[in-house]
């Protein structure tokens, strides 16, 4: 198999080709990636020194680049991870998250049409599903997309038109991933844990936003991608009726979590814990940021009876396990803490 990951050097895409790598040695990778200052070729760079994948960089809406990587590769498959996904950063260069996630989406998958892929994975997020109603158990691949943010709505505008494609090109293998807040190893140091961690050990302290009572849907990364190489290498392409067009669940869209949803202040207290530090002494609230969805909960049972997914890391193990990555780490987020802007925003100056 000859797989194409784009995004191949940024927090998940880069866990996936390690992944990969490591349960199928036999397969080509090209790890495609346009290097941005939130993606990081370290990630990767044994591997490739290894020559075990392929490192390309290019930005995926340079289609004639993209296109040559594809022919010269001779790839068959491709996993799409390539996004701009920090909410934080979506609010002051909306155009940016536009490009790469909605446009960048389209302009891969066309590509991908014209050269007859196998199969595109597209990846996605639970967030273009919005902020969940109290009324609202859980979300669904049937919940219509109600997107409110700058970042995600540029991914569910994403979403739409690589929908598009599977009802209007249905010789196409075409699939689409919504996936639960993911956490683990080589996280870019503006998310929650990994920055909190970070400022910990540099004697800073967990700022939460607003009360901290934010409530998220927890994966491990390693359980995501288990989840999209059971999708990879489903035998089949997914056959959908017109039903399709008003349901959006008959089509081959699967939602991945664990069924584990945690507030943000909870989590700040199980990294304190593992660090032995005093919640009332190192977490601090700050002014939160404009237009924060309060929760999200996915329900994965389409993708635990279709494909037999169930997740193989617990919570707290994973909390725990992430907490040590960290700290055994050091050198590489402090790497990127020196080339990169502050990463805590201050939003009571916005």
């Amino acid at each position: 198999m000859r797989i194409l990951v784009t995004g191949g050097a940024g927090f998940i895409g880069s866990n996936f080709v390690r992944f990969i790598v490591d349960k199928y040695p036999g397969y080509k990778v090209v790890a495609l990636d346009n290097l941005s200052p939130y993606s990081n070729r370290r990630n990767i760079s044994d591997l490739e020194k290894e020559g075990k994948i392929v490192f390309e960089k290019a930005d995926i809406t340079d289609v004639k680049s993209v296109e040559a990587i594809y022919r010269k590769h001779d790839i068959g498959y491709v996993v799409n991870f390539a996004a701009e996904s920090h909410n934080d950063r979506a609010i002051l260069n909306p155009s940016i998250f536009a490009k790469t996630n909605a446009l960048g989406a389209q302009q891969i998958l066309e590509v991908s049409r014209q050269l007859k892929i196998k199969r595109h994975i597209h990846v996605s997020t639970i967030e273009v599903y919005g902020e969940q109603g109290k009324d609202v158990p859980y979300f669904t691949e049937k919940s219509p997309l109600n997107a409110k943010t700058p970042y995600s709505s540029a991914k569910a505008a994403g979403d739409l038109l690589v929908r598009s494609y599977m009802h209007t090109y249905k010789d196409m293998d075409i699939c689409i991933t919504h996936c639960a807040n993911n956490y683990g190893p080589y996280q870019f140091p503006e998310k929650l844990i990994p920055l909190a961690v970070s400022n910990l050990m540099q004697g800073k302290k967990i700022a939460l936003y607003g009360d901290g009572m934010q409530k998220r849907d927890w994966l491990h990364v390693y359980d995501h991608c288990r989840a999209i190489d059971l999708i990879l290498h489903m035998k089949e392409k997914v056959v959908f009726d017109e039903e399709a067009a008003t349901d959006s669940s008959k089509l081959p869209i699967y939602d991945i979590s664990a069924r584990k949803e945690v507030t943000n202040i909870e989590i700040a207290r199980m990294i304190l814990e593992e660090m032995n530090l005093e919640f009332d002494k190192w977490v601090e609230f700050v002014a939160d940021r404009p237009n924060h969805d309060r929760r999200y909960l996915i329900n994965p049972e389409k993708i635990e009876t279709q494909l037999g997914f169930s997740p193989s890391i617990e919570f707290n193990d994973g909390i725990r396990e992430t907490v040590r990555w960290y700290r055994d780490n050091k050198k590489w987020w402090e790497d990127i803490l020196s080339r990169s802007e502050n990463l805590q925003l201050d939003w009571s100056k916005k």
